[in-house]
């Protein structure tokens, strides 16, 4: 009789759970508003209907630091002489950003790191075709202008198109040598792309990514860097290394709260060079320099530097200039890229 009784039972909850996914709305509960819907299939774990509210960067106003409104930061004059080349972001750090880094960042749900690293991916792309276009400019100057050395200016009027799927049929791997101190694919770290003038349509990428790292304290505190996991995010889907090139030598507070002048002076001596990580810097920029052509044999090693917001950039800016320096020291020619996750 008791056994008959849960054998109901079963038939009853099995009833219920079929009645129930009968009449409740298809998909997925969306990992951002909690709605039950069909769920993105490019953003992961969230609805179409927020995947519609990212506020993408679409339209720069600041070729160099990519702000998509006025930027009086990069019109000062001793900002000429930031230790990075440019800056694109993925999104602007509106409010619905700042919900969803922070509740990645400070609460540690780990749900949101394939959808935030989904978003700096396509920043990403849109940078690579933005710099592309660059130069494919440069390239034919180099040509056609072969008895100048003078380049021709970047195309202010130019704007990243609207990001979209990354599509890994163009990617190839990035020069490099393999090293314990590059993560990442294998044989990314050991093939080496195509000459720019042999190529019909030359393809910026950088050599290798890295990242701005946290403390020791703000590791124990959080659990991961944030910065280290999209760096590392980005360069598994577009087969690129990553070089664990910096250390932080000082526990910083909180930068939000501080103003511009606060936060430029907390920077200083705030980072440092990796122990014998130079080393791994100049092997590949051997094996870069082994694979091009006598005329651009001075071209620099490309590096990619990763964090998740740009305020002032002056973390970003300080981080640079550690990496410039020790490579003056070590001879080896570097050129600094930054790509953030959101831009305030």
């Amino acid at each position: 009789m008791f056994n008959r009784l849960n054998d109901i039972t079963d038939f009853v909850h099995q009833l219920t759970h079929r009645i129930h996914n009968l009449f409740s709305p298809p998909g997925a509960t969306c990992l951002t508003c909690g709605t039950r819907a069909v769920l993105s299939s490019t953003y992961p774990g969230i609805c179409t209907r927020c995947a519609q509210q990212i506020p993408w960067i679409r339209s720069i106003r600041c070729q160099r630091c990519g702000r998509a409104i006025g930027c009086p930061d990069c019109s000062r004059p001793h900002m000429a002489n930031r230790s990075f080349i440019w800056n694109r972001s993925a999104v602007q750090y509106n409010a619905l950003m700042k919900e969803w880094i922070g509740m990645y960042k400070f609460r540690g749900h780990e749900r949101y790191a394939p959808l935030l690293t989904s978003l700096l991916i396509q920043a990403f792309q849109a940078m690579s075709e933005e710099l592309s276009l660059v130069v494919a400019k440069e390239t034919q100057a180099s040509v056609s202008y072969s008895a100048t050395s003078a380049l021709p200016p970047v195309d202010a009027g130019f704007h990243p198109p609207s990001p979209r799927a990354l599509t890994y049929a163009h990617v190839q791997p990035p020069s490099a040598h393999a090293s314990t101190a590059v993560r990442a694919n294998p044989q990314a770290a050991t093939q080496h792309p195509e000459s720019l003038l042999q190529s019909h349509k030359p393809r910026w990428r950088p050599d290798a990514v890295t990242y701005v790292p946290v403390s020791n304290e703000r590791l124990a505190e959080r659990g991961f860097n944030q910065a280290e996991r999209l760096a590392t995010g980005l360069a598994a889907a577009c087969r690129l290394p990553v070089v664990d090139l910096l250390q932080r030598r000082i526990n910083t507070t909180k930068q939000s709260f501080k103003t511009r002048g606060e936060r430029i002076e907390t920077m200083k001596e705030a980072f440092s060079i990796s122990p014998g990580v130079m080393d791994t810097l100049r092997d590949l920029y051997i094996g870069k320099a082994g694979n091009i052509s006598a005329r651009e044999h001075s071209c620099p090693l490309q590096l990619l530097l990763i964090d998740d917001i740009y305020t002032t950039g002056s973390t970003l800016d300080a981080c640079g200039r550690v990496i410039l320096n020790a490579a003056v020291i070590d001879d080896v020619p570097v050129e600094i890229y930054t790509l953030t996750l959101a831009r305030s």
